[in-house]
């Protein structure tokens, strides 16, 4: 009886001890994964804050003689070029996709991409990945981009 109440204890011992290894091993992985998530959610937050690094504000206006054409200005280097708008479409300010939406003479836009323009004039930024319009330029602001672009396309 005794040898049986001793193997019994042995055996409960194992189990107790198998479990809470058990229990380890898994708090361990769990550990790793969130460790793992967090690492990959901050390489996410890098890369945004790396686009909207780069990200071009930009006037969009519709120049041209006889057919209207429409360019892009940046606003800060006042470089003229031309770029299609994503397949995808164009966001709002809050980032949200609208649908079926088309740029329209002075509105002010944020474009991201791979920053590689051609040496031509205009150029011309084929690489763009995202298009978000942020506002609508006074019609003062946009008149003096239209020259602008009219002025430096006859030249």
């Amino acid at each position: 009886m005794e040898n049986q109440e001793n193997n019994t204890t042995k055996r409960d011992w194992k189990f107790i001890i198998g479990m809470t290894v058990m229990i380890l091993a898994l708090a361990a992985m769990g550990g790793a994964f969130w460790k793992t998530v967090a690492k990959q959610a901050e390489l996410v937050k890098e890369e945004e804050a790396r686009e909207e690094e780069n990200a071009i504000q930009a006037i969009y206006v519709e120049c041209g003689e006889y057919l209207k054409r429409g360019y892009f200005v940046d606003m800060k280097e006042k470089t003229i070029f031309t770029a299609d708008i994503p397949k995808e479409g164009i966001y709002n300010r809050k980032g949200t996709l609208i649908q079926g939406d088309v740029l329209e003479n002075g509105d002010t836009v944020k474009i991201y991409g791979d920053g590689i323009m051609t040496r031509s004039l205009p150029a011309q930024y084929p690489g763009v990945t995202k298009m978000k319009r942020l506002d609508r330029a006074s019609l003062e602001t946009t008149q003096t981009y239209i020259d602008l672009v009219d002025s430096a396309l006859r030249s």
